[in-house]
């Protein structure tokens, strides 16, 4: 269903099968969903031990190493970007991807520039 590949020293993770993956994921989020319901404390802490807490190392100093490169503050998953064109010769060449400082700056901008 999911194959662990290695190449070029960089990790990757592909999936063979999507209909098997959706029923692993329909799985776990009943799971969570019963462990909300009956307050399942010690279902809810196996749940976090296994998927949260005990992770392979040097995979997870691969994954900070690999997002470090990208040079995006942490947490941004929020913070939308701007496509800015690049223009040469009165061309536009290229588009790049500016973010802004945090997800306040990224909302009062949005309330100056979209407001009524």
């Amino acid at each position: 269903m999911i194959e662990k590949k290695t190449r070029d020293g960089k990790t990757y993770f592909v999936v063979n099968d999507y209909q098997a993956l959706r029923g692993l994921f329909a799985e776990l989020l009943a799971e969570i969903q019963r462990i909300k319901s009956e307050g399942d404390y010690e279902a809810g802490k196996n749940l976090i031990e296994t998927y949260a807490v005990n992770i392979d190392p040097e995979l997870h100093k691969e994954v900070l190493e690999r997002y470090a490169a990208l040079n995006l503050k942490p947490y941004g998953g929020f913070v939308n970007p701007d496509i800015v064109p690049v223009v040469k010769h009165g061309k536009v060449v290229d588009y790049k991807l500016e973010y802004a400082e945090s997800f306040l700056g990224q909302q009062l901008k949005y309330g100056k520039e979209y407001s009524l």
